[in-house]
């Protein structure tokens, strides 16, 4: 299966400027041409609509409003019928808690900190191929 990132909208929700803009850079370099940014969940929630996001990329740790809290947000309330779009945290952290927390939420898979191009790439191929089976 080849996945279609160029049609894809992709929502990125990183805190750091720098690793924000790095995350969207390697998006693009992997083929996606439909980018939203965001730096926090506040900020993200409020643009959901307009982003229109088939996949959404964010960090776990963020201020005011971290990755847990947000997803939980999007879930409970189906922004914007957002409430099946596969999710991927950024994180520095492995705490089991946290990841037990975030696989109730729906997350789909993580990408390690400090983020690479293949291992983001590998995670969104696989996160997108097991969301087409779901669907089909």
């Amino acid at each position: 299966m080849t996945v279609a990132f160029a049609q894809l909208r992709v929502l990125v929700i990183e805190d750091n400027d720098f690793i924000r803009e790095a995350v969207a850079s390697m998006l693009q370099e992997i083929g996606f041409s439909h980018i939203a940014q965001a730096r926090d969940g506040n900020e993200a929630l409020g643009g959901i609509a307009e982003a229109d996001p088939g996949l959404i990329i964010c960090d776990i740790s963020m201020q005011p409003m971290d990755g847990l809290e947000f997803v939980e947000r999007l879930r409970e309330h189906d922004w914007h019928g957002a409430i099946r779009v596969p999710v991927i945290f950024l994180t520095a952290h492995t705490e089991p808690a946290m990841i037990k927390r975030a696989t109730k939420l729906g997350v789909r898979a993580y990408v390690v900190k400090p983020v690479q191009k293949k291992q983001l790439e590998a995670r969104i191929v696989t996160v997108l191929e097991n969301e087409d089976a779901r669907q089909g």
